[in-house]
């Protein structure tokens, strides 16, 4: 075997080390459930904790619930209809996080810097009037994955527009195939949204688009989410994007334990993306809010006292100076994830660590042959002079 071969060998045993072990099930314990009906269990068991993770778009607002319970504990979804009931622990959960998303926004951007600010005009769409469609799921002990669509306004006619929603998990670490390739981890689920053909408003000259994101953990009221912003090591991965946004929960943030979203500032304005498509995402600060009626959220944390239970929310805005807004494409997508636990950190491939090796290695490897050669040189030269003078 070559050196080659045992390299590849030892590069595919990391990536493919399982970390958890995932059990996905789509609408537990629903009968008569088809295809416009999307609830996702996934419980992902690891060594010393379960993470039950709730992909829910039965109620309209895309939700996805992490609850950590210990090793062998169960979760139970009744019905009614094609609706959850109930969604019940074995036992309560030693913490929780979630988000969704409850509304779109488009915004006049007069000031074109990708913002959405309150002084210039705006609208929202919620999204609680929304049949959500599943197009297409992997489910195995190596991937969980539900890809799903829905039409904001169906009542239009031409072009229908969309919104995609992608979640996908798998159960060890890996970057995710698409740009901007964001770290998938054991305890994390990668979350991609797209829109697609969305008609702006006629009365706007500098339409764009935003997500408002609900944020939930099991901390304190009266605490609040983390905003942090670092430089990766590199732009290996997402080229062009040095910097990595993590929000993180209170719990993670002072205890090194808790819920995050981590994403990098970037959004594509093709569904082919690149360095060419890519704009600009951006945050905005947080503020307080309550659960959302009628939610999933609101049936998953009817129990808890609601002064142990952080609910805020933030806009996620996409565009850029001088990109066009979004009629230039019609198209803008974002990825983010969402996870427990230390948020994992970008480090360089093995293929950037062998260019630098190999960078490295060869002056280094010219360097000392050129000192060989010239010490060699001079001990066959004083041998020389040596034999010559003993003869004389």
């Amino acid at each position: 075997m070559n050196l080659q071969t045992i390299l590849i060998f030892i590069g595919l045993s990391y990536a493919y080390g399982q970390d958890r072990k995932i059990t996905a099930k789509l609408n537990p314990g629903c009968n008569i459930c088809s295809s416009n009906t999307t609830l996702l269990y996934v419980k992902c068991d690891g060594a010393s904790d379960t993470i039950h993770q709730i992909w829910d778009f039965t109620r309209h607002l895309p939700t996805v619930i992490f609850a950590v319970t210990s090793l062998n504990s169960t979760l139970n979804v009744t019905w009614t209809d094609t609706l959850p009931k109930s969604i019940v622990l074995s036992e309560e959960p030693s913490y929780s996080f979630a988000t969704a998303i409850d509304k779109l926004y488009e915004y006049d951007d007069l000031d074109d810097n990708g913002h959405i600010d309150p002084k210039f005009p705006q609208k929202a769409y919620k999204l609680d009037r929304i049949r959500w469609h599943l197009n297409e799921s992997i489910l195995s002990d190596k991937e969980a994955m539900i890809h799903v669509y829905g039409i904001l306004n169906e009542e239009r006619r031409g072009r229908p527009e969309i919104i995609n929603i992608k979640l996908d998990l798998i159960p060890f670490k890996d970057y995710a195939a698409d740009l901007p390739h964001l770290i998938h981890t054991a305890n994390s689920t990668l979350v991609d949204v797209s829109l697609v053909n969305l008609t702006t408003s006629r009365e706007y000259n500098a339409s764009r688009y935003a997500l408002h994101l609900l944020l939930i953990s099991s901390d304190p009221a009266v605490e609040t989410m983390h905003y942090t912003m670092r430089k990766s090591l590199d732009d290996e991965h997402t080229p062009g994007v040095f910097e990595i946004i993590e929000i993180k929960s209170p719990s993670l943030f002072d205890e090194g334990e808790g819920g995050y979203l981590q994403f990098r500032p970037v959004a594509y304005s093709e569904d082919a993306r690149g360095v060419a498509s890519s704009t600009v995402a951006r945050v905005s600060a947080f503020s307080r809010t309550d659960l959302p009626r009628h939610s999933t959220l609101k049936l998953f944390y009817s129990d808890i006292d609601q002064a142990d239970l952080l609910v805020q929310d933030m806009f996620v805005s996409f565009g850029e100076t001088g990109d066009g807004y979004y009629k230039q494409h019609n198209y803008t997508a974002w990825s983010f994830t969402i996870g427990y636990g230390a948020p994992p950190v970008e480090g360089f491939s093995f293929f950037v660590i062998m260019i630098i090796s190999i960078g490295l290695g060869v002056p280094i490897v010219l360097a000392l042959s050129g000192i060989t050669y010239v010490l060699l040189r001079r001990y066959r030269h004083n041998n020389s002079r040596t034999r010559f003078t003993n003869e004389d």
